[in-house]
This record gives structure tokens, sequence and C-alpha cells, in this order.
């Protein structure tokens, strides 16, 4: 008898919500009932030191391994490990899913966070053939929200009904508003009580969308002078975006971009007002921990967006790209605050309700169980080597099912250890 064993394959440990979600999923699984490793194929990064060292190997492909094509590498990991589970992550831990299922001890599951490049772009025909072939070799395919189902099922041309939703979830206790935090980080940086302190967290990408921030901001500046801006996050588009801040708001303090950040809990919250203008998001991290810190939200309909805010009733959405409508509803942020107040304190009644860590860790227990079938219903294995999941899954009556937020659904679907 033993711990459901999970082997979580990501592309890297680096700076995202890909990886923050899979590094909070993995500490708040139950350590009794679960024992959990991770696999990041092409190199760590900064949330690799967040995870519980004393309990989750970190294994990476040998750098001789390493090539385009990295199945071999990645069963040759899951023979070592043993998992009872392999968990793949989007497109950089899809082989994953093939290697776990020649292996045939063990089960597949996978989930999509977003996508490589915005959910209107076209896939290459290749990517989507390789993709469709994964997701019927899994045992469950999840998305992280409608939005991300449905579009990868239209690419793929694999079911809806047969992808699962398992939507992020935040620690509320550690996001949360704080008075004297708020008034020491304004204090460090200078910003006074009165002044209205816009926040955007995220790294500098196209994708974020910084430019139509600073597009509304530079109207908002035509009515309102007592504000400021503060970006946390890094990334290629920073040299842009200081030059546009220069062309559109002129010299000054009222923009400063405070580069990447371990201390995002205590930035929120000095924030007044938190804004999303992202042209393509999944379920942003970053949104559901603005809106845990009672923040009011500005977001744009984008993605999982909408699923989050409750548009006037939890945060406003606005349309992506339209720095009108952004300027517009920061200048309501602005002179409406004790309504706003209200907007951030709703905001975080949503996500204690339904974004919250529990929940979303809660979703993928019941599906890593229902995976395994009858022995793992209770909280431990009772075989190291589990009986052909092909052979069982046909013979279940029903078909297979994927869980999704309390609901089920048909569906179908020697390491390196890293020193830390």
């Amino acid at each position: 008898m033993r711990p459901i064993r999970v082997l979580h394959v990501v592309d890297s440990l680096g700076n995202g919500g890909l990886e923050a979600g899979v590094v909070s999923l993995i500490n708040h699984l139950d350590a009794e009932r679960f024992e959990n490793s991770v696999c990041a194929v092409s190199g760590l990064g900064v949330n690799a030191g967040k995870i519980a060292a004393d309990r989750v190997p970190i294994l990476q492909i040998r750098k001789g391994e390493r090539s385009r094509v990295q199945f071999t590498a990645l069963r040759r990991i899951i023979r070592e490990v043993k998992p009872d589970i392999v968990h793949s992550n989007n497109w950089g831990g899809i082989e994953a899913i093939p290697a776990a299922r020649v292996e045939r001890g063990c089960a597949a599951v996978h989930t999509e966070h977003g996508f490589d490049a915005g959910p209107g772009a076209p896939e290459p025909w290749r990517r989507a053939c390789f993709r469709r072939l994964a997701f019927e070799l899994a045992n469950r395919v999840v998305c992280v929200s409608r939005q991300v189902r449905d579009c990868h099922a239209k690419r793929s041309r694999f079911a809806a009904c047969r992808m699962a939703v398992i939507h992020n979830g935040v620690d509320c206790r550690r996001f949360c508003p704080n008075a004297n935090t708020r008034a020491r980080v304004r204090r460090e940086l200078g910003i006074a009580e009165d002044v209205f302190c816009v926040g955007c967290v995220g790294n500098l990408l196209p994708v974020k969308d910084h430019m139509t921030l600073l597009a509304a901001l530079a109207r908002l500046r035509e009515t309102a002078q007592n504000w400021r801006l503060l970006v946390a996050g890094e990334g290629p588009e920073r040299p842009t975006l200081e030059a546009a801040a220069r062309t559109l708001l002129g010299r000054g303090p009222q923009v400063t971009l405070l580069g990447a950040s371990d201390r995002i809990p205590e930035l929120l919250a000095a924030f007044d007002v938190y804004v999303l203008p992202s042209l393509s998001e999944g379920i942003s991290y970053s949104l559901l921990e603005a809106m845990a810190t009672s923040l009011p939200v500005i977001a744009s309909r984008v993605g999982g967006n909408p699923e989050v805010v409750e548009d006037g009733v939890s945060g406003l959405l606005f349309p992506a790209g339209d720095a009108t409508e952004l300027a517009n509803h920061l200048f309501r942020a602005h002179a409406e605050r004790p309504r706003f107040e209200e907007l951030g304190k709703s905001g975080r009644r949503r996500v204690e309700e339904s974004f919250s860590v529990e929940a979303m860790v809660a979703g993928y227990e019941r599906l890593y169980r229902s995976v395994l079938g009858p022995s793992a219903m209770g909280t431990e294995v009772e075989h190291s080597h589990l009986p052909d999941v092909q052979r069982r899954r046909e013979a279940a009556p029903g078909g297979r099912m994927a869980v999704t937020n309390n609901r089920e659904l048909p569906a179908r679907g020697g390491s390196e250890r890293v020193p830390r």
C-alpha cells in the first residue's frame, strides 16, 4: 500500500502562469495520498525553488538526450520513476502522453493551460495532428477554461465533451488585503496615499498588450494627473514599452517598470486598481491573485477572463485593444473609488467561492483517482504496477468519465536530479 505516484511534465519551471499553477498544485496535494515528482523538459527556472524540495524530486532530460523529439528520454524517465499517472502540461510536455502509454503501467492526463500563439492564430497542421493523437491516447484531457477547451476542440477536431474543465485556483490566505503592507510598500515606492495607483503584473510580451494600457493612461492624463502606473514583470518588450511611455506620457515618475519580482502579494496590496489588458489568456493567475487581494479589476474580454470576472459585479471587462474603453473604466475607477472598492470585495468573494486553490486541488484529486479506477478510490494504490489501463477502461461500464468542478462528463480521452 502506498500513495499514488504522479509525474508532472512541463517544458520548464520558469516564470509564468502555467508553471505557477503546476507548482501550486504539487505543493497543495495531500502528501500522504500523492507522491509527486517533476520532469522539466527544457530546463528549470524561478519556480523550481518554490516546490517543496524535501518531498518532490525534480528531474531533467540529460543534455546528451535533448533533441527536437523527447519521446525516448521521457520514456526512460517514466520507466525509472514508475508513476501511476503521468500528468503532462501544454505542448512542451505533450510527448509524455505517448511515452506513458507505451510503458502501459501508468495512466496519462494532459492539461492545456492556454495557447502558444493566441486563440485566433492558426496551428500548423502537423502540430494539430499530433495534438489530436495525444488527446486520443490520454486517459483524460483537461483545460483550465471553457474557452481554452472549445478552441482546442476546434483546432484538433477532438470533441469538447470529451475534455474536462478544472479552473485554476489561488491561495486566498497568501493573497489578501493588508492595510499595513499597503502603507509600507507605498512608502517604499514613494506613492502618497491620495495617489491613484494602477497596477499590472505579467511578463513583458506582445500578447500581454501593455501598449493598450499605456495608450489608455495617455487619455486618462488629459483629465487626471494624480496617478501612478506600476508594472511588475520582465521580458523582451521592455525597451519598446519604455520608449512608448516616454512618447505617450513624457518623462517623469508616473510609469515605473519594476522588473521581475518575488513580492507580488505585497505589490498587489499597494495598488488601487488592477488592469489585465492581454490579447489572449487561459485563466490568468495574476487576475485571480488581484481579485483575492480585493482589488477592483479591469480585464480584457478574452479567453477565460469572462469566466472569472462578472462584468459590473466582480470587476469590469473591455474589448481587447480598446484603449478608449479602458480609459473610460480607469477614469471611473479614479473618480468613484468607494464604488470600485465594493467591486473589489465582490471579486474576492468570487475567488473564494469558485477559484480557490482548494477547489482546484480537489478537482485534480478526483480526476487522478478516477483514471485509476476502484483501486484508487481510497487514499492509496494497492499495487506497485497497475493493471493495463486500456484493458480496464474498455471493461468499465458506460465508458470513461472526466471530472469537472464537482460534476462528471462523458470523456475519452538514471535521471539527472537537480541539486537545490
